[in-house]
Order: structure tokens, then sequence, then C-alpha cells
């Protein structure tokens, strides 16, 4: 091979070399902008991790700032303002404790997961820590719910026990059935091992911080009671397996979301409130006060806890696991009582005595504990009696105007009268409207309603027995809507997507595009007040929120052949022609040449039309 050639293979292969660098280069550099230019909550969506944004410190909501909303039952008024005060060296600052808690030693402890990285435990016990709750794992936030374990767990583990940390473990939770919670709670059981756990095992129930849209727990719009019987469940199966549960919870979810005093009746609750002087009234054993404290051996924020520490002969640390519903049967009902202190189940007139109250007639039984001999403290429990009332069933609506519905009912020979209750959103508070005296009476007429809206209604029949009344459970809800008193119309401001029901928690329908006229059947709304309608389109009768459209006022024709137009113009093209009477919505106006035209949209026949009428032709009602 002669020398030219030699060289020019050489410089070919240095062109083909160095090209290949290059493009290594530009591939490398796309993906480290990518990665920058990721938001947090997508590159978190790979595990589903409903954690992702408060434990990472990027997201917490403002609910655990908030202090507690007033409470349902008026305890509220109590306002348990602390009158005595520490200060936290973590946290730089002083804490205001409850004054339930005075006397009560106070201890210091954190909780972590894998955002807080590689942790020193010898550097955190020498600090004055001296426990730690560290994540297993949690279910995801997505509909599937699948769950996931803790990167660090096991490290966490193994090195906060070696230190001398007290340790407890928590799952982060999105279960919205008590299935879900046994699973959880069973998550944890199956990792224990060997370790030596001496703190709770916990059900962190919170809504997703790391889902853009709320997460599965948010969005199954669970009532009280059944958010309260997830917790239940879950505690029910760690008692079971000789460990202490616990529930984690802000103000926000104990006091809007969970019916709380029945968790902390049985299980100590743990407290997530960020302030300095928590208001919360219910019953707690925990207080996260911070998330934002700086712990030597740990890199970065951490949370911040207290742990009111009663003594170990003291019975307001016993677990006493909830007594279930007890059917009324005329005479006193004395269920039986567990209770269990440090995993050790106490007997029964040895070491407490139990006294009943209230517990004969339906409503809310109480227990109280009292300790004797190596033991002392009370503590009170509840349990409900149920009147064996039966729900109302067979509801249904029997007619409806532009202004009432009428309800229809199976009446009940043994009822002596029926209340009948009504909401304008499916899960929203419900007010009595009126009580039916007479129990052979079948039907009522709700009337004074406004058009074009949709109503809630359940009943529940009463009994008389003694002089006293007891009352059965609510009915399935039964909703009507009253007819509308013309037909308006509902315009996309851009290409919206329409929904199965009134929230966006529910399965999205499809598609439908910017100014594509639909007929509004009626209006509702959500459990937070946003108005939605309910409309027809080419998806069939769907639910879109009343701020992606446009919803015009009423207008009628005042003369005979008035002509649509295309555009603004008497010289576009005519669409159709319309009678004298006939209802329009008008969208807008506008002048154009001196003549003032509306866009309006109406129903013709089978078609919707979208056009410019003259305003000349069209009164306004």
């Amino acid at each position: 091979m002669k020398r030219n050639e030699r060289r020019k293979l050489y410089l070919t292969a240095q062109c083909y070399i160095m090209k290949k660098k290059f493009l290594s280069h530009v591939l490398l550099l796309s993906l480290a902008f990518f990665a920058a230019c990721t938001p947090f909550s997508v590159q978190a969506a790979a595990k589903d991790d409903p954690g992702a944004g408060r434990l990472s410190g990027t997201d917490v909501p403002k609910e655990f700032y908030e202090d507690a909303n007033p409470s349902e039952d008026g305890i509220s008024t109590l306002r348990r303002y602390g009158t005595f005060q520490t200060y936290s060296s973590f946290t730089n600052t002083f804490y205001n404790h409850q004054d339930q808690f005075a006397g009560i030693p106070i201890v210091n402890g954190i909780d972590v997961s894998e955002y807080q990285k590689t942790i020193d435990w010898n550097s955190v016990k020498a600090s004055g820590i001296d426990f730690a709750f560290i994540r297993v794992g949690g279910r995801g936030w997505g509909s599937s719910g699948g769950m996931y374990n803790d990167s660090n767990y096991a490290a966490n583990m193994q090195n906060a026990i070696a230190a001398g940390v007290n340790v407890g473990i928590y799952v982060f939770s999105q279960a919205t059935t008590p299935a879900e919670a046994e699973e959880e709670a069973q998550f944890i059981l199956d990792r224990i091992g060997t370790y030596n756990v001496t703190m709770p095992l916990i059900l962190d129930y919170e809504f997703a911080s790391g889902s853009s849209n709320g997460g599965r727990l948010r969005n199954a719009n669970l009532s009280k009671e059944d958010a309260t019987n997830v917790c239940l469940a879950f505690c029910k199966k760690i008692t079971t397996a000789g460990y202490t549960p616990m529930v984690y919870a802000n103000p926000d979810m104990l006091n809007n979301h969970l019916n709380a005093s029945v968790i902390s009746n049985s299980y100590p609750l743990w407290l997530a409130n960020y302030t300095t002087n928590t208001t919360y009234n219910g019953v707690f054993t925990y207080w996260q006060y911070s998330s934002a404290g700086t712990v030597p051996g740990i890199d970065g924020k951490v949370d911040m806890n207290f742990y009111y520490n009663a003594p170990a002969n003291c019975i307001s640390r016993a677990v006493i696991p909830a007594i279930d519903k007890q059917n009324y049967t005329e005479a006193a009902i004395t269920p039986a009582v567990s209770v269990i202190q440090d995993r050790i189940p106490l007997v029964a007139n040895q070491d407490y005595t139990v006294q009943y109250a209230n517990n004969v007639l339906p409503g809310t039984a109480s227990i109280t504990i009292t300790g004797i001999n190596n033991y002392y403290g009370t503590r009170t429990v509840t349990f409900d009696i149920a009147s064996n009332v039966p729900a109302m069933s067979g509801i249904t609506i029997t007619g409806r105007t532009k202004n009432s519905i009428t309800l229809g009912w199976t009446a009940d020979a043994n009822a002596a009268g029926y209340e009948i209750y009504r909401s304008n959103t499916a899960n929203g508070s419900y007010e009595k409207i009126i009580t039916v005296a007479n129990s052979s009476t079948t039907g009522y007429t709700d009337d004074n309603l406004s058009s074009g809206e949709c109503y809630y209604y359940q009943m529940r029949m009463y009994v008389i027995n003694n002089g006293n009344t007891f009352y059965g459970d609510y009915s399935p809800v039964v909703s009507s809507y009253t007819k509308s008193q013309y037909v308006q119309m509902a315009l996309p401001k851009y290409a919206v997507t329409v929904y199965a029901g009134a929230t966006v928690a529910s399965n999205p329908i499809g598609t439908v595009k910017k100014n594509v006229a639909m007929q509004i059947l009626y209006r509702t709304y959500d459990e937070a007040g946003n108005r939605w309608y309910c409309v027809s389109s080419d998806y069939g009768n769907v639910f879109v929120p009343g701020y992606q459209v446009k919803v015009g006022k009423r207008g009628k024709i005042k003369t005979s052949r008035v002509n649509v137009r295309k555009s603004r113009s008497i010289l576009s093209k005519r669409l159709t022609r319309l009678s004298k009477n006939k209802t329009v919505t008008v969208l807008s106006s506008k002048k154009k040449h001196g003549i003032t035209w509306y866009k309006v949209c109406f129903k013709k026949g089978s078609k919707t039309y979208n056009g410019y009428i003259s305003a000349a032709y069209v009164k306004l009602k």
C-alpha cells in the first residue's frame, strides 16, 4: 500500500473515532440536561412513592403546618395550649407542651427513610436521640397501589439498634380498604425478622405529597367511618401479632377524615403538627413537631418528635383493642375488655378494674379502666350500641318538575316515622328537611328547588320504645335533578376532558374540542364546592368542570324567520333560520360595522348550532 493511501485511511479512521466521541458527548449532555430539567415528581414516579414530596422536604403539605380545625363535637372550645416549655436543640426553638402531659418525661426522637441517605447512628445517639421510627416501605399512590421497599430500611434498622437507639417501624399507607391495611401490617411483620423492635409499628396515614393528583387515598373519598375502619384493621392485625400499633396523621386528617377518638380509645396516636404550640384537642402520645430538624450524623433535614413517656405501670400506656359494635337488648351490655401493657396482657381485678356507663340504650357507651395494685391511672374507652332498627331501602324518585322532586318508599309497619335528608353534593353534608311522623306515608314532594340542579337524598326510619327514640341507619343515596326552564348550552374554552362523575377522581371518558357546544342537563357540585355540569355530548351524558366551559345567558327570538349567520355579517353564510320564541344561549356580544351581534348556540332537532344573530332580533331573559 502506498504511503498516501495509508495516510488517507489513517485520517478516515481518526475522523470516525472523533465523530463517535462527539456523538457520545452529545448523548451524555442530552441525558444530563433531561435529568436536570425533569421535575422531582416525574423522577419519583418510577417508584410511585406517595411520600416523595414530604419525606424529601420538597413538598410539605400545608395541613402539617396549620393548627387543628374545630372539631364537630365542640371539643375545640378547650383549646389545649400548653403552659410549660422545653427547648429543642435540634431546631433551636422552644415548644409548649399541653397540660395533659404535665409531669410526664419527654423523650427526643426522629423518623427516617431513604431520603436521609446514609446515617451515622452513633453520632445520632450521642446527640441525645433516644428513638427512631424507620420506614420499611409503602404503598404506591397510583391506582394499582403496589407495595414497595425502602432501600435504606435494613441498614437503618441494623445500625440504629447497634448504636443503642430504640426503634419502631412505619409503613407509608395509601390503603383504601381494611384488607389493604392488613396487607400493609403484614408487610411490616414480614420484615421484622430478629430485629429488637421496642417501639410501635405505625400506619402513616396521609394523602400523597409525591403525586400530582392527590394519590389513591385522597381520590378514594372515603367517609370518616370507612377511613377509621382502615386504620383499625391495621391496628388489630399488629396487636394480634403481639406488637403495639400506632396511627400517624396530621390535624386535618384526624379532624376531617377520621374519627380520631375511636382510634385513640384503643391505640396510641402520633400527631404531625409543625408548630410550637399545637392546639389539637384529641389524645396523642407522640408529637412530630418539625420536619426541619438538624441532627449530627444526618445530612440535611430530618423529622423531629417528642414522646410523652408515661411510666411503665401507668394504664395510660395500655393498648386496649377496639370493641365491636353491640346490639341493643334492653339490658345492660358489658363486653369483655382486653388490656395489654408493653405486650403483656393484664389481668382483670388483679391489675385493673372496669366500670361501664351509658351501656343500656343505643348510642355510645363508655368503659373506665382503673389500675390497681402494681398499676395506676385510668383510661376511658367507648363502644357503640346499635339500635337494631333496620336501614331503609327501596327509596326511589317518582317524579320531578322544574322546581320539585318527589320521593317514594315502602312503609314499614314497625316504624314510628321517617326522616328525610338532602344535600347538593353526593358526598357532602346532609341536612334534615322534614320528619314524616305518619308511618304509613309512602311519599314526599320536595319543592321550592332551583331548576336544572341535582339533589341527593338519604332517609332513615325511627321507632319509639318505652318513650325512647331509636334511629336506623341511613338509606343508600338516591339523586335526581329538576328540569331546566330552557335549553342551556356549554361551550368549552379549550379542549376539555369529560368525566364519568363530578370529580376528577372519576374515570376520564374523552376529550371535547374547543367551541363544540354541549347541552347542559343539570349542574351539581363536588365536595370542595366546585361547580360541575352534566352535559349531553358525543360520549353520552358526562361531567365537565364549570370553570372549563362558558355558559351564556338565555335569549329568545323576537320575530319569525331570523337568520343565523356563520360570522358577524349579513353577507356571511346562513346556517339556519329560527322561529319566534325559540330559546338560544347567548355566549358573547360584539359590535361590527355599527351592528351588535350575539354569538349564540342552540339545538334544533338533533343538531347543535354555533352562529351569530343580530342583537336586534334577540331578547335577553
